[in-house]
C-alpha cells in the first residue's frame, strides 16, 4: 500500500508516518498544493496512492480543497470508485460543517479527530480493508517527503 500524509505540523506528520510505516510506503506533503501535485505525479508514474491522510487546516490550499481537487483528477482520468484513493480526514477541527464536507464533497471514508491514538488509526485501516492484522516488517518501511515547489 502507498500512503500520502498531508500535515503541516512536523510532529503530527512524523507521528502519523510512524503509525502508517509498518503498513504502507509513506510520502508526505506539508500543504494542499503539494498534496495535489504529489497525487498527480504518482498517477502519472503509475504508482498511485491507496490512502490519503489529510489534515484540514493547511497553509494556502486547505485539506478540503486539496481533496476535492484530487477527486477531480480521479474523475477526469475516469478512475472507477474502487481505484480512487481512500481518504481519511485527520483534524482537530471536528465541527459538523467540516465533518460533513469531508464526507460529501471530499468523499472521505472517515473523520479522525485529533488527538488520536495509534490504535484508532490502525482500527480504521482494518475497518476499510486497507490492512490485515499483521504489519509488514520494519525493514520494509519507506518514506519520502514531497514539498511544495
Amino acid at each position: 500500500m502507498r500512503a500520502l500524509i498531508v500535515e503541516d505540523d512536523p510532529v503530527s506528520r512524523k507521528h502519523l508516518e510512524f503509525i502508517l510505516a509498518p503498513y504502507a510506503a509513506c510520502e508526505t506533503a506539508e500543504d494542499g498544493a503539494a498534496a495535489v501535485k504529489a497525487y498527480h505525479d504518482a498517477l502519472k508514474k503509475r504508482k498511485p496512492f491507496h490512502l490519503i491522510c489529510m489534515d484540514i487546516l493547511l497553509p494556502g490550499m486547505d485539506g478540503h480543497q486539496a481533496l476535492e481537487q484530487i477527486r477531480q483528477i480521479e474523475a477526469k482520468r475516469g478512475l472507477p470508485p474502487g481505484k480512487c484513493a481512500k481518504a481519511f480526514m485527520v483534524s482537530a477541527h471536528n465541527e459538523p460543517k467540516n465533518v460533513s464536507r469531508s464526507f460529501f464533497q471530499g468523499q472521505a471514508l472517515t473523520f479522525i479527530s485529533k488527538p488520536y491514538t495509534e490504535e484508532e488509526i490502525v482500527e480504521e485501516l482494518k475497518k476499510f480493508g486497507l490492512v490485515k492484522d499483521k504489519p509488514v516488517k520494519k525493514s520494509a518501511r519507506a518514506g519520502k517527503k514531497t514539498e511544495a515547489q
